[in-house]
């Protein structure tokens, strides 16, 4: 059986996107999937193996990055290093969902999960998810995607969920995301607002992405919501609203948004793979600006935890 390796090219999000091209490279020629992450201790995936990636491996091993149909034909027999996160439509949008089904958070984070949002009893719940490390501000004065990884202003998401509490004044936000989440007093001053209390034990990727919060808790408990202030472009947003779990709608800032005129717009891609989302980001396909009351937006609904 040859094998398929995918190491941690990517931040965790982004490595989750590669594995429906590599479930049709084991469907199609019967490749053992092996993974070298670290945070394979926090969820498993069924079907894969996990592994510590030797030099000695990588040798004569072919390295797929950008996955067409012709470079696929081509994967029968030989040992590959997947690092590819698209690829032909046709063979990973019918595999996209259930690949996301075989990511499965560890069982005694998934009872915290549950546990924590148990609590809220019968209280609706909005995620928030915060990007920032990586992530910069073209300017905080207005919301701007001039450059590849827009970070959202906090002032965006304080106006968002104000308006949210306005509209729904039981409800809860569930704050997530990299950095720590005390430092953002001024967002959630005067808010009703929690995070997980798991601590993240990953610093491998330095401090652009390190965060208080174990992350993969953070992006199943996310996934829980059913709507979220997303960061548009993220795949960590993305996977958390339209891969795991079940369908959750995104709110996100409409270009040009400033703390006089803080647009939104809502985005429901639910199955949709991340080339979509990060195109709804970007250009503002599949994006529907939203009142400011948020008419059309359901705010009552409660955290769904049946499915972790």
């Amino acid at each position: 059986m040859p094998s398929l390796y995918i190491d941690e090219f990517v931040g965790i999000s982004n490595r989750l996107e590669v594995l429906p091209l590599a479930f049709a490279i084991r469907e199609t020629y019967g490749h053992d999937i092996l993974l070298d992450w670290h945070e394979l201790d926090s969820f498993s995936v069924e079907d894969t193996r996990r592994i510590r990636l030797q030099p000695w491996m990588k040798l004569g091993a072919l390295r797929v990055r950008d996955c067409d149909a012709a470079t696929f034909a081509r994967l029968g027999g030989r040992r590959i290093i997947l690092r590819s996160l698209d690829g032909p439509d046709e063979l990973l949008l019918p595999r996209y969902l259930d690949a996301a089904r075989r990511v499965r958070l560890a069982p005694d984070l998934a009872a915290t999960v549950r546990k924590r949002f148990a609590r809220l009893g019968e209280r609706p719940v909005v995620g928030v998810h915060l990007r920032q490390g990586d992530y910069r501000l073209v300017t905080d004065a207005r919301y701007d995607i001039g450059t590849e990884w827009p970070a959202v202003p906090l002032w965006w998401y304080r106006s968002a969920m104000l308006a949210i509490r306005r509209a729904m004044p039981d409800v809860i936000f569930l704050l997530a995301g990299n950095g720590d989440p005390a430092l953002h007093t001024e967002l959630t001053q005067g808010l009703d607002v929690f995070t997980l209390d798991v601590h993240s034990q990953y610093d491998y990727k330095g401090n652009d992405h390190r965060s208080r919060v174990n992350p993969v808790a953070d992006l199943f408990a996310l996934a829980c919501c059913p709507v979220l202030l997303a960061t548009p472009v993220s795949g960590f947003s993305h996977w958390a609203a339209n891969a795991l779990g079940p369908p959750t709608t995104c709110i996100v800032p409409l270009p040009g948004a400033t703390p006089e005129a803080p647009g939104m717009a809502r985005v429901d891609l639910h199955g949709a793979r991340l080339p979509r989302w990060r195109a709804a980001g970007r250009t503002g396909s599949d994006t529907t600006p939203i009142a400011p009351d948020l008419t059309g937006i359901d705010l009552s609904r409660r955290a769904q935890t049946d499915w972790l």
